[in-house]
């Protein structure tokens, strides 16, 4: 009964994880806010915002897409209106449309046109990001990145080598690069109504006239070494950051599947290999299989959710082979009672830690770890209900 209660709440908190990070807010679309001088785009700007939205009228024919979008290909060209996320993975992406809700784009060049809008984030991997349109916020890494006329509506986050900036955006830049190139032509309207904090390895010359807010400088820290004492402290941390989530989940099995460890030895010993199998190929298949299903369309909801148990899983794979592992020694030390476990569960954690951290073949046993781990929580489900369990602890 408890299995089931917490697989009903696992999958139900899942899918509202989901679908909140989908949902498109109205009141972005429909903002008439125009305060110029306090940070906000101002009137002239809105309305020239307004002039490049690609709305209905504007689009030709049935080019329509009430729902999430998932391309792949060489050359990309999305000149349809969708009303949703798109979701591009391509060499060449141009944006020609109005987007609905987010874009999240991985391409060798990605060119946002003027008559685009993009209601709400970008995300956007690259070697070259050109916005000539509208969108809400930007979130990029690339080599090169161009505001060419384009209007961010509010924030910049982007991390690249050169920028070049010839356009507005609404509130604060937020930006890390090595090369700044600002357009300071009166007719061009070149204007960040917010702050601008950038980090490079040297201050740049910025516009008085480009900056509305402050202009927040910070030097690149070119140093990758480390003294002896922030190499301690970095594996103190990772060590107790381990301790403790391998608790809590033992803590959580004890609540919600205590049955989960009364079967653990069953896949210790003889099992192991199997395990180890069964985690390998679902390492390998699941991600297949979520591809194939997005590739389906209909069944891309179905994928997302199983992405996430796949990612859940992964996450969980070290401190679910840790607390088997422990399990086992506490039945071949006859510990029994949950103090008992815990005690020893700390060691195991410790020693786990360790040789997952061992120089050379520590990444080596950290992956046969997790396989093992991920294995264990896929065989805990597909197990068959009559198999003798092994009482290990009495609550």
């Amino acid at each position: 009964m408890k299995k089931n209660k917490t697989k009903i709440i696992t999958t139900i908190l899942l899918i509202i994880l989901l679908l909140s990070t989908t949902l498109v807010y109205a009141e972005n679309e429909t903002s008439n806010t125009t305060a110029g001088e306090n940070g906000i785009v101002t009137t002239d700007d809105v309305q020239l915002i307004n002039e490049n939205t690609a709305t209905p009228d504007k689009i030709q024919g049935n080019n329509y897409k009430s729902s999430d979008d998932y391309i792949f290909g060489e050359d990309v060209t999305i000149d349809y209106l969708v009303d949703g996320n798109i979701f591009v993975c391509a060499k060449n992406v141009t944006i020609k449309s109005q987007i609905g809700g987010d874009a999240f784009i991985i391409a060798e060049n990605i060119t946002i046109e003027e008559e685009a809008y993009v209601f709400s984030n970008v995300f956007a991997l690259a070697k070259s990001i050109e916005v000539k349109g509208v969108i809400y916020d930007i979130y990029s890494c690339s080599e090169k990145l161009t505001i060419s006329g384009g209007h961010i509506y509010r924030d910049m986050k982007a991390a690249c080598r050169d920028f070049n900036f010839s356009g507005t955006i609404g509130r604060n830049g937020y930006l890390s690069c090595e090369n700044m190139n600002f357009n300071t032509d009166e007719n061009s309207k070149s204007m960040i109504y917010g702050d601008l904090n950038y980090t490079s390895s040297s201050e740049k010359t910025i516009p008085e006239n480009i900056v509305t807010g402050e202009v927040k400088f910070t030097q690149e820290n070119l140093s990758e070494e480390l003294t002896i004492t922030e190499i301690i402290s970095n594996y103190i941390l990772s060590l107790g950051e381990f301790l403790v989530f391998a608790s809590i989940i033992w803590l959580l099995c004890l609540w919600l599947a205590p049955k989960f460890l009364s079967y653990s030895n069953n896949y210790v010993g003889k099992s192991s290999l199997k395990v180890l199998c069964i985690g390998l190929l679902g390492l390998i298949a699941i991600p297949i299989i979520c591809i194939i299903l997005i590739l389906l369309d209909l069944t891309s909801s179905i994928s997302l959710i199983l992405l996430a148990l796949y990612i859940i899983g992964i996450a969980l794979a070290k401190s679910i082979f840790t607390i088997v592992a422990n399990n086992y020694i506490c039945s071949k030390l006859n510990l029994t009672k949950n103090i008992q476990i815990f005690g020893m569960l700390v060691i195991s954690e410790i020693v786990v830690w360790i040789l997952t951290n061992l120089p050379f073949v520590g990444d080596v046993i950290s992956f046969i770890v997790c396989i093992l781990g991920l294995g264990i929580l896929i065989s805990s489900i597909i197990s068959k209900k009559d198999t003798k369990p092994v009482e290990i602890a009495k609550n």
